[in-house]
This record gives structure tokens, sequence and C-alpha cells, in this order.
């Protein structure tokens, strides 16, 4: 079995000191099409989305999800789910409309348009659904973000008995909510490009240092500021094990929840990255690592958008498992990987990376191994291990693309 170009570097957006995966899903509903549109939510969701990203978290979809309706919403939050498998920090964030009602709060896709209140469990989202893919999927830390408690949309037809903002949840273990205000209370959208709360919160999660408490602290802190006391975020947790940091600590680049002793602690960047060649030139070395990151959150999409991606990230010709091979043979053989395999999860072993680059080429080398985890939910079939993997990319006016591949199934009886 090949594992084709996705078997890539996820944990080095994250900290070298742990293969920890972190996956989003970020939405964004502005474009209402029956009710008044929001000026900001999806400007708000892409901020957010980018701000995952460079703090090493790997999107549902490669990018934020914005304007969904109820199929594609529903979508959305299962492939979220499937993807959670495997993974150890989970983070949901919705920017758009939200109701509550009986106590229940609702994320209200582009298309709802309820007449009655028995409406809302056909046309919106429970919150309550989204907490149920995250706590049947074992990861470690859970992150709900609710910048949605603005005013009900649907007050004069059919919501009445609807109440303003959202409703409190009660957090399942190791989850953590954030809610832009006080639970019942109202948000702003903003005057600007992005609401008060997703500006604060993308400027605060970047800052090296800050465990996710201080983080959400912070943020409260800066949008009771910047709304001169008109809107308090809130957030609701239970007891959460370990230290989780968005974007560095004590001086790592992307700190993460921490790891067990057990494990070697790298050297802080800037005096050394994750290669284990030295004399590598940073700059080439750093962009064949950023290359490589956004290539595995690319992978863990779907099948459709990874196809996507690879026609364009793949040279003319491929050192391919050993035979030079055109790229239209290779995208056909990516093809029948990724229909066999829909669902697709890696782990890198950080240990065992290696890269050596050639500044006068534009070229970078980079090698190891990766633990994998395949299934297909339509016929059942699970496939799981581990593979070695090596990767030549080749720098352009362009950006990278991939001249060499190859790899091969570790036995069971090799892995260590």
């Amino acid at each position: 079995m090949r594992l084709g170009s996705v078997l890539l570097l996820l944990s080095l957006v994250a900290s070298p000191a742990s293969a920890e995966r972190r996956i989003a899903l970020v939405v964004g509903n502005a474009g209402y099409q029956n009710i008044t549109p929001l000026a900001n939510a999806q400007n708000d969701a892409t901020l957010i989305a980018e701000t995952l990203r460079s703090v090493g978290f790997a999107l549902v979809g490669g990018t934020a999800q914005v304007n969904l309706d109820k199929p594609a919403f529903d979508k959305a939050v299962q492939t979220f789910g499937s993807q959670l498998i495997g993974a150890d920090v989970a983070l949901f964030y919705y920017a758009g409309h939200g109701v509550q009602t009986r106590g229940s709060n609702y994320l209200v896709p582009v298309s709802a348009n309820p007449v009655r209140e028995a409406d809302v469990d056909f046309q919106m989202v429970d919150v309550a659904l989204i907490l149920r893919q995250m706590e049947g999927s074992g990861t470690k830390l859970n992150l709900v973000i609710l910048d949605a408690c603005r005013n009900n949309p649907f007050g004069g037809r059919g919501l009445r008995s609807s109440e303003s903002g959202l409703a409190q949840i009660r957090a399942p273990e190791g989850t953590l909510l954030s809610y832009a205000t006080q639970p019942g209370n109202v948000a702003l959208d903003g005057a600007g490009n992005h609401s008060p709360y997703s500006q604060a919160l993308s400027e605060t999660m970047r800052k090296p240092g800050l465990d996710v408490f201080q983080t959400f602290n912070q943020v409260g802190l800066s949008v009771k500021r910047a709304t001169g006391g008109a809107q308090q975020p809130w957030v609701s947790s239970s007891p959460i094990d370990g230290a989780f940091y968005f974007a560095g600590q004590g001086g790592q680049e992307v700190a993460t929840v921490q790891p067990q002793p057990s494990r070697p602690q790298p050297s802080p960047p800037p005096q050394t990255s994750a290669s284990r060649v030295p004399d590598n030139p940073p700059g080439l070395a750093q962009r064949a690592l950023a290359f490589v990151a956004n290539d595995m959150v690319r992978s863990e999409g779907s099948s459709a958008q990874y196809l996507d991606y690879a026609r364009q990230s793949i040279d003319e010709q491929v050192d391919y498992y050993g035979k030079l091979t055109p790229r239209a043979q290779v995208l056909k053989d990516k093809e029948r990987y990724v229909a066999r395999w829909p669902v697709r999860f890696y782990r890198l072993r950080t240990e065992t990376i290696r890269t050596s680059c050639d500044e006068g080429k534009s070229t970078c080398r980079v090698d190891g191994i990766v633990d994998f985890n395949l299934s297909n939910p339509t016929d059942g079939r699970k496939s799981s291990g581990a593979s070695s993997f090596e990767f030549g990319i080749r720098f352009g006016p362009d950006g990278g693309r991939i001249f060499h591949e190859s790899g091969k199934i570790i036995p069971a009886q090799s892995r260590r």
C-alpha cells in the first residue's frame, strides 16, 4: 500500500515536542437568505481560521467554512466528528446568528426560515450535537467558541418565545466553552471589519506564554475595554487535565498540551529547527517545513479538496516510489488511494524527522516515520500502522512542488 504525499508533518505546525493533533471546524455565516445578513461573521471566521492554522490546527475543509445552509452545516459537523478520532485537541468556532429556544442553543444556517418553534430542530444546528461529536472522540481537550450571541432575528416570525442571546451550557468533561458575551446577553457585530470578540481572540491566541484560561481571560478584558463594558465575554469550563497553550510556553514557537515527561524536549527556535541537519539553510528549511505542514492540512480534508490541491503541488515529473512518473499518472494513483480511504489521519513521529536542503538548487528533502489510521465508512474497512516516508520539494517563484516521493509500510514487529 502506498501512502501518498498525505503522510506529512502536521505536528511541525505544533510543538516539536509533541505529535499532538489539533483539529478545528470554523464556521462563519453572514449571507442569510431570509433574515438580515451580518456584516462581519464571514470576516471573523476567516480571521480565526487563519489564526488557528498559524498555531498548529488542521482545519476541516482546509479553511473557514462560510455561508453554510443546513445540509452543508450538517455535513461539516459530521466530517468534524470523523476527523476527531485519534486527535488530541478539538476546537469549534462559530460566527453568525444564534438563538436559544427552551433552554437550548441553535446555530442558524443561511437557509433557515422557521415559521414555528418546532422548525428549529430541522432547520438549525443544535450546539449539543457538536458537543456530542467531541465527547465521543476521545480528545484530551475540547474548545467551543460561540461568537453568536446576537438578537433573535426571528422574533416576529415564529420564534417569539425565544430569548435574547444564548443559554448557558453545562461543559462536559475536558471541555471549555467561550461565549462572546454573558449567557442571555447580546454580542456586538462590530463597526469595523471584525467583531470586538474575534479581533481580541485572534490577537490573544497568538501571544506566547498564555495557557488556555489566561487566553480567554485576556480576551474578556480586551472586549470589555473595547466596548466600554457593554459586552463581557463569558467562559464555562469543566476540570481540564494538564495545560494547553495556543502559541507557545516559555519561548517555544508553538506549545501544546504538555507532553509526558518521558518525551524528549527539543531546543526552542531560533537556535534549531525540526531538522537534524544543523547546517541546513534556515530559510529554505523553514519553507520546506511550512510546505509539508500545509500539505498535511490539505490531506486530511475531503478527497475532492485534497486532489485539487495535489494537482497544483506535484511536479510535472516525479521520482515516484523509484520510478520517474508523469504528474497525470501520480494523480490517478492518489485518486485510487483517497477513493479507497475517504477518512485519513496521520501522526508524525517527531523524533524521526530529518531534513537536508540544497540552497543552490532550491530543493529540500524531508524523511521520517508516520503512524496512520485510515477508514472507509461506506464498507467499514479500516487500516492502521506505521510507514516511512521521504519527500523532495523544489521551490520556485510559484511556491513548492513535490519532485520525489517514496515510503514503505513498517512491519508491526519492527515498530518501536
